[in-house]
């Protein structure tokens, strides 16, 4: 008889413990985001409008992107600086910074440019060479 009770005891426990599992796992559905509900947002920051490719250039050789302040920067000291038009204002730049090679092809397709510092062809002047 003794045995019995320990078996019963042991189910039990056994059972509990699985129960009380599943449910401290599972999140109750006020937690869990619908899809009708659930909004994804998309964010875009622009650096500009400059008057000309060369401005752009030189804000992004000093930007904080590429030489930061210790000790949380330099974000991306090797990034390659980037002008293009901008297309929400006529005859403006953007300075774009980016690293992978994939970027260039971004700013050729908007007809940008990629900046040239101290281009001793054009008096050590900043200039920028279509892509």
């Amino acid at each position: 008889m003794a045995s019995v009770r320990v078996s019963i005891l042991c189910g039990l426990a056994l059972f509990s413990q699985t129960a009380s599992a599943t449910v401290f796992l599972k999140p109750k559905a006020s937690l869990v985001p619908d899809s009708a509900s659930y909004n994804q947002s998309f964010a875009e920051v622009r650096l500009g409008p400059f008057d000309s490719e060369a401005d752009a250039c030189d804000y992004c050789s000093t930007s904080y992107t590429k030489q930061g302040d210790a000790p949380a920067g330099p974000i991306a000291p090797q990034c390659v600086c980037m002008a293009l038009p901008d297309d929400k204002a006529a005859g403006k730049f953007t300075m774009f910074c980016a690293t992978p090679p994939s970027a260039a092809g971004y700013v050729g397709d908007k007809k940008g440019c990629t900046c040239k510092f101290r281009d001793m062809e054009n008096m050590g002047k900043t200039t920028c060479k279509k892509i």
